[in-house]
């Protein structure tokens, strides 16, 4: 592998269809690289009306694991099997573990914070928590109809 972002993994296990593994290099431009990424993952899994919800959700995450926390970034997308198929996404910065992020409303004239409110919104679970090694570690999982 020459570059972070070329670091893929791709396994399976018993509860799980795929799952793979992208480290990324922390850069504004990751979130984009993000959505491709999983929009590919969906599409080779045969799932892609899960599409535009997940990509504005992995966009979000990934974005504010850039904003807020260190590079690199890990971003893994999983589909479960085990019950209704699920898609989970987990990103991972190396930032300082700290104060976790929160959903806020923002003021009418705010320019940024509602990302977490869209991610609250479009999924079906998800979650911000320290991570034990790394620093902030979020996950969302969006089900099928």
């Amino acid at each position: 592998m020459s570059t972070l972002d070329d670091a893929v993994h791709r396994v399976a296990t018993p509860d799980t269809l795929a799952r793979e593994f992208h480290r990324l290099p922390g850069t504004l431009a990751c979130a984009a690289r993000a959505r491709g990424l999983l929009g590919r993952f969906l599409h080779r899994l045969g799932q892609t009306d899960l599409a535009d919800s997940a990509q504005l959700v992995v966009s979000e995450l990934v974005a504010n694991a850039v904003e807020h926390g260190l590079p690199p970034v890990d971003l893994t997308m999983t589909w479960l099997t085990d019950g209704r198929p699920t898609l989970r996404v987990d990103v991972c910065d190396h930032g300082l573990s700290g104060a976790l992020p929160a959903v806020l409303t923002p003021a009418d004239e705010a320019e940024s914070g509602r990302g977490l409110l869209l991610v609250e919104h479009v999924t079906d679970r998800w979650g911000i928590v320290p991570h034990p090694v790394t620093g902030t570690h979020a996950w969302a999982e969006l089900r099928t109809a």
